[in-house]
Parts: structure tokens; C-alpha cells; sequence
């Protein structure tokens, strides 16, 4: 009997372990960013649903007011669970925390996409700017800016 014990502690004791929350933190690095005026927006998602406009299926948001002109803008969401992850983020010029549209939908501001995710006919993609984060991770968004 008090080996079946000893085995049963043993085993909870391997387990807990596998059943702790992996977390880490994402450092973001913002490349390209044109002036100083307003704010920086930043989504994270970690699904495909409301990529990338929608604030509420967002699992963080915050917009952040730029300070300098120093680049890369930098900014970091600690201790995120291991898993997939994209951003989204646009420089919100007015501060008003809207990607502002043209006419025809078209961004007025500057925005950016986690893997540098192509926005040819409309927004970029989840599965374009999909990664894994498993650990302390960095990563560069570039800046684009209507023309």
C-alpha cells in the first residue's frame, strides 16, 4: 500500500509541472514611425476572429503616446501564454484611437503588421502575420504610410 501511495505522489509530482502556464513576454519593435504627433496603437490577437480592426476580440490593446523620435519604437506585453500570436498597429496621428479611412476604406495613418503581413485589397491576414511565441520574444514591425 505505500508503494501505491509513493507512485501516486510521484506521479502528481511529474504532472504539476505540465500542467504550469508557459508565459513570456513580447517586445515589439516599431520601425518607420513619420513624426512625433499622437499615439502608437497596438492590438495582439490570438485568433483570427476581428483580426485586425476589431478592439473587442483584441486579447490587449492600448494605444501609447510618442514621446520621441527615437526609432524603434518599442513597447512590451509581459507574461503572455505560450501560443500564437499576430499585432496590429497603427499610428493614431489625432489621438483619437481610430484608424482614420478615406473614402474608400483606405488607411489615412500609418500602420504595420507583425511578419511584415501584405495588406494589398484590404487588411492583412491572421495566417499572414500568425507566430509562435514560446519564450521571450522580439520582433520588428515595419511602418507603412499611404501615399
Amino acid at each position: 500500500m505505500k508503494r501505491i501511495g509513493l507512485g501516486i505522489l510521484l506521479l502528481s509530482a511529474i504532472a504539476l509541472p505540465a500542467n504550469a502556464q508557459l508565459t513570456a513576454n513580447l517586445t515589439l519593435q516599431i520601425n518607420g514611425i513619420e513624426g512625433q504627433e499622437g499615439n502608437v496603437c497596438l492590438k495582439l490577437f490570438d485568433a483570427a476572429q476581428g483580426f485586425p480592426n476589431d478592439n473587442e476580440s483584441a486579447i490587449a490593446r492600448t494605444c501609447v503616446p510618442i514621446t520621441t523620435a527615437a526609432q524603434p519604437f518599442t513597447y512590451s506585453f509581459a507574461n503572455l501564454p505560450a501560443g500564437s500570436y499576430a499585432v496590429a498597429v497603427y499610428h493614431d496621428r489625432n489621438s483619437n484611437e481610430v484608424l482614420d479611412r478615406g473614402a474608400f476604406g483606405m488607411p489615412l495613418e500609418g500602420y504595420g503588421f507583425s511578419n511584415d503581413a501584405p495588406a494589398v485589397t484590404g487588411p492583412a491576414r491572421f495566417q499572414d502575420a500568425v507566430f509562435l511565441l514560446a519564450g521571450a520574444q522580439s520582433i520588428e514591425i515595419q511602418m507603412r504610410y499611404p501615399q
